[in-house]
């Protein structure tokens, strides 16, 4: 006689399949999210980038504060006997900050003697206390301080993070990158521009190209060490650093199907070093 009884799920079994299923539900959530919302993102980075221009190849601006510890942090004591200071903007609840952090870190312990590198929280919703926090949670080699209230830090104001700034040995403003250094390597063959006996001032770039006709937007970027061929990734970018972004000129030379190229497809110029939106438009 046949036992046609169905074998039930075991509980476990089933709780399992139900948090797989919440799981894929989020990541998909939050993948049409990042999609929707990726350029309104990008616009708010372009226009940050846009008002800091300006600075570059000037005098960095006096400017005081302290760490938690009590140790002021001026132009000047960044500078002593070094190469380089990089300063990055951060919130305390910066995702790509916390990403960022640990591989910067990772350069500075290998470039300390040559290079100083301060982090400052100049968000609205932070406080010193979210400085004390944020170190004791994280224990970086560079020192940490709060500046959301430090008139001095007027001309650094901004509501993108992370951002980054250099200052060469010469106390010029050489570098600002508005968005996130993805890894060690790309923030090591930054820093160390600006080393060596032999430096002269130079203002490198790195550069995120975006591209709203999404992966496999081709276009090349042509500098004094000559022209590259390159095509958006799955994530409709491209990302370059550059050691001279002065006279650098950009042009689309292929779109997906479903595109154009608009604009005449090029840009040039000492252009922001930050996102650049490709000239590419809807057919």
């Amino acid at each position: 006689m046949k036992n046609n009884k169905k074998k039930k799920m075991p509980l476990l079994l089933k709780i399992f399949l139900v948090i797989i299923g919440l799981i894929a539900a989020l990541i998909l959530a939050g993948f049409v999210w990042l999609r929707v919302n990726q350029e309104k993102i990008l616009n708010n980075m372009l226009d940050s980038a846009s008002q800091f221009e300006d600075h570059i190849g000037e005098d960095v601006p006096d400017f005081e504060l302290e760490t938690p510890d009590g140790v002021k942090i001026t132009p000047d004591t960044l500078l002593e006997d070094k190469d380089l200071a990089v300063i990055v903007l951060y919130a305390s609840w910066c995702g790509p900050c916390e990403k960022e952090f640990p591989e910067m870190d990772a350069v500075y312990q290998k470039y300390q003697d040559k290079m100083s590198m301060v982090a400052i929280d100049v968000d609205s919703l932070d406080t010193e206390e979210s400085v004390i926090e944020y170190g004791e949670k994280h224990d970086f080699s560079f020192p940490l301080a709060y500046g959301g209230d430090n008139e001095s830090l007027g001309f650094i104001e901004t509501s993108t993070y992370p951002t980054t700034l250099i200052i060469d040995r010469n106390g010029k403003i050489c570098f600002w990158r508005v968005g996130s250094i993805p890894n060690a390597e790309t923030f090591e063959e930054i820093v160390t521009t600006f080393m060596g006996d032999d430096y002269t001032e130079k203002h490198p770039g790195y550069y995120t190209f975006f591209s709203t006709a999404g992966p496999g937007t081709e276009f090349t970027v042509t500098t004094k060490e000559g022209t590259e061929t390159y095509v958006t990734g799955e994530d409709a970018s491209y990302s370059l650093f550059v050691e001279d972004r002065e006279d650098m000129t950009v042009k689309v030379t292929s779109v997906p199907e479903g595109f154009t190229i608009s604009d005449g497809g090029e840009i040039s110029g000492d252009l922001p070093s930050s996102v650049i939106k490709l000239p590419v438009a809807k057919a």
